[in-house]
């Protein structure tokens, strides 16, 4: 005797970033995440530093250290490591250490702005000097150099970083704070940052504009994204001579802007649902990857088709049979929500697992 099996769509939703967008909903929150793993403050304090800076009165060296002193207080405490040192004659101000806002400020305080007039700057060989410790450290480094690009001694300090360029490739990020008043010392800064991959380029009286800081800040330091913990609960599934399914509650459904990789934290609700839909065997599994209206309509189709297709390998590598799974991208051709809207977009941002016999 046939029985005959009535079936309701099971529907997960995992909430997805697009590539212009951002992961979030009611309960979205802000996290930031390091871009380096530990990062240096380098000084200059060669004479030409004790020169005024712009014509303002103000000592360049003054005005690069009150550049850093700003910068410091909004580095956020994200577990990096970090020193201080400065240069010709090359000392260290803070050791490497578990990043502290206050000893890093301390030790910004206590560089001398008394320099010297008769001492030559060997800029190469500070960064001489720097790799000597920077060869030590482990990951990815990030060096803010403060200067006014003034090199009158040793190797051309180009050459030296290009060196260096070379032998830690993308681990070592070369920023330039400029005190330079001068267009050869402006001209060395901005090359110097051009050395390495990720370098910027930055003058230290535009780090007062509060924009340019945080702006600064993230581009050396970290990403923004936004996480959610979303609740989902699907339509239970109904079968002839057993009982309504007890609902089932996915959390902390997490991609990354513009990702598509199943993340650590998404993986205990993928295992459930994984479990459930080897309760019934027989089912197919249509996986279909959704985007909102914003962006090229190209990108979001192949963007919605990545994320379906990470799901799909993620279930197909526990335990569901790759037969029974098809994943789709839809783009941003099924929206559920209105794209008009912000919270529409975000809730458009989605992958479905739609379970049929």
């Amino acid at each position: 005797m046939k029985t005959k099996k009535l079936i309701s769509l099971l529907t997960l939703t995992l909430i997805a970033l697009m590539a212009m967008g951002s992961l979030a909903s009611a309960e979205s929150k802000i996290v930031l995440k390091p871009k380096v793993d530990a990062f240096a403050l380098f000084v200059d304090t060669s004479p030409s530093m004790a020169e005024s800076y712009k014509a303002t009165g103000t000592p360049k060296i003054v005005a690069g250290i009150n550049a850093l002193k700003q910068l410091n207080g909004i580095i956020p405490n994200l577990g990096y490591q970090s020193a201080l040192y400065t240069m010709p004659e090359f000392t260290t101000y803070s050791p490497k250490a578990t990043y502290n806002k206050s000893a890093i400020a301390k030790g910004l305080s206590s560089i001398s702005t008394d320099l010297p007039f008769f001492q030559s700057t060997p800029i190469g060989g500070g960064f001489t000097d720097l790799d000597t410790v920077l060869s030590t450290w482990k990951g990815k480094m990030a060096v803010i150099f403060v200067s006014d690009g003034l090199s009158n001694a040793g190797r051309k300090p180009a050459t030296i970083v290009s060196d260096l360029a070379k032998k830690y490739g993308d681990r070592l990020c070369l920023h330039t704070i400029s005190v330079a008043d001068t267009p050869e010392g402006i001209a060395v800064m901005k090359k110097l940052a051009s050395l390495t991959p990720c370098g910027i380029f930055v003058e230290a009286s535009a780090l007062s504009n509060k924009a340019v800081l945080d702006k600064f800040a993230q581009d050396v330091f970290y990403t923004q994204e936004e996480e959610l913990t979303v609740e989902i609960i699907p339509v239970p599934v109904a079968v002839v001579d057993e009982s309504m399914q007890e609902k089932i509650v996915f959390r902390n459904l997490n991609f990354g802007f513009d990702k598509y990789q199943i993340t650590d934290e998404m993986e205990p609700s993928l295992v459930e649902a994984a479990a459930m839909l080897e309760s019934y065997p027989n089912l197919k599994v249509m996986v279909g990857g959704h985007t909102d209206s914003t962006g090229p309509e190209k990108y979001n189709q192949a963007l919605s088709l990545r994320r379906a297709q990470s799901v799909a390998t993620w279930m197909a590598k526990n335990g569901i049979s790759k037969d029974r799974i098809v994943a789709t991208g839809y783009g941003e051709m099924s929206p559920k929500y209105d794209n008009n809207t912000k919270e529409g977009r975000k809730l458009n941002r989605r992958v479905e697992i739609d379970v049929k016999e």
